[in-house]
C-alpha cells in the first residue's frame, strides 16, 4: 500500500471511531438503558480485521477517546490497546478474520471489561455485588447486541480501503 492509501485508511477508521463515539455518548447515552460499550468493540474490530500491529495502536485511540470523554480512568487505553492487540494475534493465529473470530474476540474483551469495572468496584466497596450485577449484566447485553453494526462499520473500511496486514 502507498503512503496515501494508508493515510485514507486510517482516516476512514478514524471516522469510523468519531461515529461511535458519538453513538454510543451522544444518542445511546441519553437514552434510559444501560450504556453499551462500543468502543472496545471498535478497537476488537481493528485488531480483527487488520492485524495485531493496527489493532493495538487503534485500541489505545478508542481508549484515548473513551476516557477523554470521562468513561473510565486513562487504564483504559491501555485495556482497549490490549484487546485490540490480542484480537489481532487471534485472527492471526488461532481464529478466522470474520465475522465469528470477531464475535469470539468480542465476547471474551466484553466479559472481561465487565468483569474489570465489577472487581474494580467490589475492592473499593463502591458498591455491593447485586447491584454492581444489575448494572454490569444489562451493559453486556446491551453491549453484545451492538457487536455486528460496530463490526461492519469497521469492516467498510477495511473492504473499501485495502487491508494494510497481508498475510
Amino acid at each position: 500500500m502507498t503512503r496515501h492509501d494508508i493515510t485514507l485508511k486510517w482516516l476512514a477508521y478514524l471516522l469510523a471511531l468519531l461515529a461511535a463515539a458519538v453513538i454510543n455518548y451522544y444518542i445511546l447515552g441519553p437514552l434510559p438503558i444501560s450504556l453499551p460499550a462500543l468502543l472496545p468493540i471498535l478497537a476488537v474490530a481493528g485488531g480483527t480485521l487488520e492485524g495485531a500491529p493496527f489493532g493495538a495502536i487503534y485500541g489505545g485511540a478508542c481508549g484515548a477517546v473513551m476516557s477523554g470523554l470521562g468513561h473510565l480512568s486513562p487504564w483504559s487505553i491501555a485495556a482497549l490497546s490490549a484487546f485490540g492487540w490480542v484480537s489481532g494475534l487471534c485472527a492471526q493465529y488461532v481464529l478466522r478474520r470474520d465475522v465469528w473470530g470477531h464475535l469470539i474476540c468480542s465476547c471474551f474483551a466484553l466479559l472481561c471489561w465487565e468483569l474489570w469495572a465489577v472487581v474494580s468496584r467490589l475492592a473499593t466497596h463502591t458498591a455491593p455485588l447485586d447491584v454492581l450485577l444489575r448494572v454490569a449484566l444489562p451493559e453486556l447485553a446491551w453491549s453484545l447486541a451492538f457487536t455486528l453494526p460496530v463490526y461492519w462499520l469497521a469492516r467498510f473500511c477495511c473492504v473499501n480501503y485495502g487491508r494494510i496486514y497481508h498475510e
